[in-house]
């Protein structure tokens, strides 16, 4: 907000006197400067009271009218001439160009100095800014206590009537939430709503400035504000503070939704540590609003950021209106889902940016939540290994799992996994090595040495040396689909995910991808004197 022409003209003190450009007397200085060039132009922004004694003015006629056009159209605001020094009185031609522009053209009296306009400028823009504060002051108790009573819109129209504009108040999506007018509208095209924090754009239009809704790294939306005027700095504190008290009234659910969170993720923990009694826990999540009659499901996210993950799942399943019932476990992001809300399973990794895998388990009671989880986290691993990012894989197509789920099966299948790969994992946690994710993709690429290396990001030759280590260190063949087939079996119930960032192993596909011996092998003798084959 600049000084207006019309101010300073009433100040008897300076005693300026209009030659020219009546009209234009509505204009306003932002800032007055003494300037003595021929030409002036390159060195003003617009918005100027130029003042000037004319010391270097061109003596013709067509050249000053030249010098009033070029400041005319540098866009200032005003042209104060001083008489009394290198001109007795204004030339004509200046008055002529002046009035033909409609560039208002002051005449500054020889006992005026220019120090005194520009004193007199510079203050009353002072005066105007504290005045903006104390307006500000006035307006924020106001938008405060409408956002006590009214919410966002009572905020939204609040800071439409004390700025005079056009407000709206648009969530993530671009969706109108609040307006005032109720008909306003976005006159420009706006960008993604966790794009630039706050931005000004002036066109044809008017001006828009949008400002960011957010508290912390959770967006909320955009607040806008447009005008057919120039924005002033109290324009700007105000949209601030309203987009402050909308963020704060927009967390109040999620807050609680996320105190919510906490409870409930202290109570999953619980379940899978088996502490729950059955009843107690269809209970507990029947009253949570979390139904449980078809039974539950088991997601695990592995990669990337896991709390992220758990912050996608909660926006999905408030899309369902569900709450939260997630932790971390064994490195991953385990959530616990209805039986038949598969979907909100692919919208939670669709919500995430990272590289990750998922699986998800087989539907089961809630008093059998840790199967569940061993479930997922396997099927979790096996996504990993088939190096496929953002790829959900659920427990039901892996090969083996009617197996894992009978008991007796299940007890053969735990000793067969103690017997086979915990060698390994004991040689990973000692070297530091990943002997058992790198089997896990051996087996799952279907001995396939290109594609199982570029999943582990490895040389083709250092995942050759590694499975030479697991030979000798299981004294068995990898060429033999006997051995291969008892490996996955052992893999689909591993539980050494403590030992490496990798150890979590998965069950392979189906047992009909086992390739045969391949007949080039060759052979050599191990330490003990018995024959084994080397890998091709």
């Amino acid at each position: 907000m600049g000084v207006p022409l019309t101010w300073l003209l009433r100040r008897q003190d300076l005693s300026l006197k209009v030659l020219a450009g009546h009209d234009g007397l509505d204009r306003e200085v932002d800032w007055a400067h003494s300037i003595e060039l021929a030409d002036p132009v390159p060195w003003l922004g617009g918005g100027e009271l130029v003042l000037t004694t004319g010391l270097r003015l061109p003596a013709s006629d067509p050249k000053q009218r030249d010098y009033i056009r070029h400041l005319a159209k540098a866009g200032v605001a005003a042209v104060g001439f001083g008489v009394g020094l290198s001109h007795a009185r204004v030339p004509d031609a200046l008055v002529e160009a002046a009035e033909e522009t409609g560039l208002p053209l002051l005449e500054v009296p020889l006992p005026t100095p220019f120090v005194a306009v520009t004193k007199a400028v510079m203050e009353r823009l002072a005066e105007q800014q504290y005045e903006g504060v104390v307006q500000a002051s006035r307006i924020q108790p106001r938008m405060t206590r409408a956002a006590l009573h009214g919410g966002a819109q009572a905020v939204v129209r609040e800071l439409a009537v004390s700025t005079s504009t056009s407000v709206l108040f648009l969530d993530r999506d671009g969706a109108r939430r609040a307006s005032h007018p109720p008909d306003a509208n976005v006159p420009v095209r706006l960008g993604p709503a966790d794009g630039a924090a706050a931005a000004v754009s002036t066109g044809p239009d008017g001006v828009v400035a949008v400002q960011q809704v957010r508290v912390g790294p959770r967006v909320h939306g955009r607040l806008v504000l447009a005008t057919d005027r120039p924005l002033t700095p109290v324009d700007h504190l105000l949209l601030g503070h309203a987009a402050s008290l909308i963020a704060l009234e927009a967390e109040k659910p999620l807050r609680l939704r996320d105190e919510q969170g906490r409870v409930n993720g202290m109570f999953l923990r619980m379940l899978l540590d088996g502490a729950v009694p059955a009843a107690a826990a269809v209970d507990h999540l029947a009253e949570a609003g979390f139904p449980v009659r078809d039974g539950v499901r088991v997601l695990a996210v592995e990669g990337g950021n896991p709390r992220r993950a758990l912050e996608s799942a909660a926006t999905e399943l408030d899309r369902h209106g569900l709450p939260l019932f997630g932790t971390l476990r064994e490195g991953c992001a385990v959530v616990l889902l209805p039986a038949g809300h598969t979907e909100t399973a692919h919208a939670v990794l669709a919500g995430l940016r990272s590289r990750t895998w998922a699986g998800l388990s087989t539907v089961q009671a809630p008093e059998n939540v840790p199967t569940a989880l061993r479930e997922a986290v396997n099927a979790a691993s096996a996504a990993r290994a088939r190096g496929c990012p953002g790829h959900l894989v659920p427990f039901e197509s892996l090969a083996g799992r009617t197996l894992a789920a009978s008991p007796g099966a299940r007890e053969a299948l735990d000793a067969l996994a103690a017997a086979r790969l915990s060698p390994l994992a004991a040689y990973d946690a000692r070297q530091g090595t990943e002997l058992v994710a790198s089997l896990r993709a051996f087996l799952e690429h279907n001995g396939q040495w290109e594609a199982a290396s570029a999943v582990l990001g490895v040389h083709r030759h250092t995942l050759r040396s590694r499975m030479e280590r697991v030979q000798g260190l299981l004294d068995t063949d990898l060429e033999s689909a006997h051995v291969r087939a008892e490996l996955l079996l052992a893999l689909s119930v591993w539980q050494g995910s403590g030992h490496t960032a990798a150890d979590a192993a998965s069950l392979a596909t189906a047992s009909a991808r086992i390739v045969s011996p391949s007949s080039s092998s060759a052979s050599e003798i191990d330490s003990g004197g018995r024959k084994r084959r080397t890998l091709p």
